[in-house]
């Protein structure tokens, strides 16, 4: 049964989301915030609201301590390794571009697959070359493993 990814597709607007020029700083205080609503990752756009990419907890960290990037398992003082000047600095320094988008029309099956090629969580949906939103690894989960469990019965 082919499941078209458009029904799991997030809109812009309704994703925590900042321009590239945003501080650091600025975008823990809003994915903290976004926390309890399941969000953990901001879209970044430029100033004419094309998306540009995303920076979720797995970049902050990494540019909380640069170590984190060899995953060192020596003992880090996060207090006096955080370089107060990072906080200011923008998100565009820290973010992941989009390098892989999906159509609308594409199949749950496909877009999982490139999720997992990729080692991404979440990817742009576009239909006639705009972006309408985004989905998620773990909205995709849920829908496949919905669709077996399903079929069970």
């Amino acid at each position: 049964m082919m499941t078209e990814i458009k029904k799991l597709i997030i809109p812009l607007t309704d994703y925590p989301h900042m321009p590239y020029w945003a501080t650091l700083e600025e975008a823990i205080v809003l994915l903290n915030f976004s926390h309890e609503s399941g969000f953990h990752t901001v879209l970044v756009f430029d100033e004419f609201y094309k998306l540009l990419g995303m920076l979720n907890w797995k970049e902050i960290l990494r540019a909380i301590n640069p170590k984190f990037k060899e995953l060192s398992s020596e003992k880090i003082d996060i207090i006096t390794s955080w370089d107060d000047n990072k906080f200011k600095m923008p998100i565009k320094d820290f973010m992941s571009p989009f390098d892989i988008t999906v159509d609308a029309g594409d199949d749950i099956l496909k877009v999982a697959y490139l999720l997992l090629q990729h080692d991404i969580d979440i990817i742009p949906v576009k239909e006639s070359e705009k972006v309408l939103g985004v989905v998620r690894m773990h909205d995709i989960f849920h829908e496949i493993t919905g669709l077996i469990l399903q079929s069970k019965k």
